[in-house]
Order: C-alpha cells, then sequence, then structure tokens
C-alpha cells in the first residue's frame, strides 16, 4: 500500500501539503504587486499596464487582464488616451487585501459552484460538514492574518524594508 502522506505531514506539519492552500494564486500574487505599485504612485496620476507589468516583472497580457478585473471590483479606475493608464480608485488606506482577492477570484477560487453533499431530507453529509467546518476555519483564519492590511501597509513596509508584519495585520507589534 502506498502512503498518501509525506513525512512532514505524519510529523502533524501540513504546511507543504498540496491539498491545503498556503500560497496566493498568481492571480492574487500579480493582483496584489500591482495594486502596491499603483499605491506607490498614488496621486501621481496614471500608470499604464506595460510600465507596472516591466517594474514588477510581470506577464503583460495577464496583467491586462488583472487589471481589468480590479477595474471592475472597483479598486482601479482606468483612462484611454494620452496620459492614460490605471490609478486606484480610492485612498490605498482604504484598501484590504479581501477587497482585491474578491475582485480576482474566479468561480473555481470562489467557491464550489454546486451545493455541498446533502442527504435525501436536505442535511449536509458527515463528510460535507467536516469540508464545510475546514472552509470557515480557512476563511476566518485568512481574514484574521489578513483583513486589516490596506495597500498603504504594504507600501510602508516595502519602502522601509520591514520584516515585521504590516500595522493591522496579526502579530504586528508582537516582539
Amino acid at each position: 500500500m502506498v502512503s498518501l502522506t509525506n513525512s512532514a505531514e505524519r510529523d502533524g506539519d501540513a504546511s507543504s501539503s498540496p491539498c491545503i492552500p498556503n500560497r496566493l494564486s498568481k492571480r492574487c500574487e500579480y493582483g496584489i504587486k500591482a495594486s502596491v505599485r499603483l499605491a506607490r504612485a498614488h496621486g501621481g496620476g496614471y500608470l499604464q499596464s506595460r510600465e507596472i507589468a516591466a517594474a514588477e516583472e510581470l506577464p503583460g497580457k495577464f496583467l491586462e487582464s488583472i487589471l481589468l478585473a480590479l477595474r471592475s471590483g472597483g479598486i482601479l479606475i482606468s483612462k484611454v488616451g494620452a496620459g492614460g493608464g490605471y490609478r486606484l480608485a480610492r485612498d490605498p488606506s482604504e484598501i484590504k487585501l479581501p477587497e482585491i482577492a474578491a475582485a480576482l477570484a474566479t468561480d473555481s477560487e470562489s467557491g464550489p459552484a454546486t451545493p455541498g453533499a446533502r442527504t435525501e431530507n436536505g442535511e449536509s453529509t458527515c463528510g460535507q460538514s467536516a469540508i464545510d467546518f475546514i472552509n470557515d476555519r480557512l476563511s476566518n483564519a485568512y481574514r484574521s492574518a489578513l483583513g486589516h492590511v490596506s495597500l498603504s501597509d504594504l507600501v510602508e513596509r516595502s519602502e522601509n524594508g520591514a520584516s515585521e508584519s504590516p500595522a493591522g495585520a496579526v502579530g504586528a507589534g508582537a516582539g
């Protein structure tokens, strides 16, 4: 019989498990990088997508789709023509990470397309109840860790080269 767990998982450290997400999707990662770049330029006009792509070393076509999603999500404003490009729709201190993540979530990232497994009387199966519990815990952990982190926190962190948690994050100020 083949073991389905690695030694880290057997020892209680599942942080490297492919089943449990511990990283942002590339779409979300690139969207945050672009948003931080735009936050640094806040108040100074529009940045073109190719400028953002070059500065952050991001693929241009993929970035353009991300910027459009951020615009649709109310994070960015765009302007066509000379002097055009993208800028933040609000002050960087008002834009929190969960808002960016929500604007960039694809259908597969925003939750199951169909309701979980149910019994004949409409109740959750025991397995589905376990999955619902895990998803709730992951959502709560995400909100607790990142829910109060704003773009201005991330800009400050990038400019200071800080190795501590951004202001408002869990553990901020703890030594």
